[in-house]
């Protein structure tokens, strides 16, 4: 398993970013404002192939005291997607998940179907087509910047880590700016992108493990 337990707290958070930023679909029982901000954030997603983004998580849980805050970097290409994050790197060749720690040199490989459903890019569509209702939050200005934001609720909470997510979009590029997804066990996390290029051009070898480029790795296949 991966060495570094931040990395454990956020990796599926992290996952579930990129399918919000890609793969954001249509939601059940929306408010007509909130429901007029998913339509358009659709046409707009359904024109990326790829996304390359900079981004800074903030993780709080005020019962534990904690409070880490990292940078890292997440690349989507059609199904696939590479997630870098210190001293880890999280890549989805699109069978099978590869989890690697720098610093213990290791890897940790998972099959993708072992994953939620809402963190697997096959399913996406269909999760979000009826996992999700919204909530417009309402309008203002972030560093100069009219915003919009809406809250999503899982139709099934029971089933579901979290309860609410916070997702904030530039009104303009209708892209989204921030995002903060809070659990039911006090973990609140904030996403803020950087910088988003939609469409970027990536090579497939970005989202495949060589071992051979990692001399003496240790390798545990849990397939």
């Amino acid at each position: 398993m991966p060495k570094n337990p931040a990395l454990h707290t956020m990796k599926k958070p992290l996952l579930l970013l990129a399918s919000l930023l890609l793969f954001l679909h249509s939601f059940g029982q929306d408010d007509p404002k909130s429901r007029a901000i998913v339509d358009a954030l659709i046409a707009k997603n359904k024109t990326y192939k790829s996304f390359d983004a900079d981004f800074s998580s903030h993780l709080v849980n005020a019962a534990s005291k904690l409070d880490l805050t990292q940078e890292g970097n997440l690349k989507v290409k059609d199904r696939k997607f590479r997630l870098t994050l210190l001293d880890n790197t999280v890549i989805n060749d699109g069978k099978a998940l590869y989890t690697y720690n720098k610093k213990a040199n290791e890897v940790t490989i998972s099959d993708t179907k072992d994953m939620d459903e809402t963190l697997d890019p096959a399913n996406l569509f269909n999760v979000y087509e009826k996992g999700f209702k919204s909530q417009y939050a309402g309008a203002g200005t972030d560093n100069g910047v009219a915003v919009e934001t809406i809250n999503l609720f899982p139709l099934e909470p029971a089933k579901k880590a979290f309860h609410t997510i916070i997702l904030t979009v530039d009104k303009n590029k209708m892209e989204p700016r921030k995002v903060v997804m809070k659990y039911k066990d006090g973990n609140v996390v904030t996403y803020v992108l950087k910088t988003f290029k939609p469409n970027a051009e990536m090579v497939d070898a970005l989202f495949t493990f060589d071992k051979a480029k990692y001399p003496g790795v240790e390798v545990n296949d849990m397939r």
